[in-house]
């Protein structure tokens, strides 16, 4: 996959949110945090918003690893930039939270999805525009 992502770099094709989110997962699978984080910032550099995807990728592979910090780091700045979390997303939070021993926190964000499950991201969320 990333010999691809390369190829299609070098032949001039404009990447769009679609393409980054492939990759991020595909570099997820992988466990390579230091991709995933190397193409995030590619991202903002080519002025490509992410999206709940995005982030909810991120996430995920941070909370794999261990490094729950930068999950929340990532989650606040999700919600600085206004982009409304899935339920998925809560659970795959609540669920690293609980296996680094992290309860509190855990018990934290349940009780916020509680609080905003009117306002979660839902199917039209994942939808893109068509060109």
């Amino acid at each position: 996959m990333l010999h691809e992502f390369a190829s299609m770099k070098e032949a001039g094709i404009a990447l769009d949110i679609v393409s980054y989110n492939t990759l991020l997962n595909n570099v997820k699978k992988v466990r390579r945090l230091d991709l995933c984080l190397v193409y995030f910032r590619e991202m903002g550099d080519n002025v490509i918003e992410p999206d709940l995807l995005t982030y909810t990728t991120l996430i995920e592979s941070f909370g794999r690893s261990g490094d729950i910090e930068e999950s929340i780091r990532l989650f606040n700045e999700m919600k600085m930039r206004q982009i409304r979390p899935s339920i998925y997303f809560y659970r795959s939070l609540v669920s690293q939270l609980k296996k680094m021993g992290k309860v509190d926190l855990a018990l934290k964000y349940l009780e916020e999805l509680n609080s905003s499950h009117s306002d979660l991201a839902g199917p039209n969320d994942f939808k893109r525009k068509k060109r």
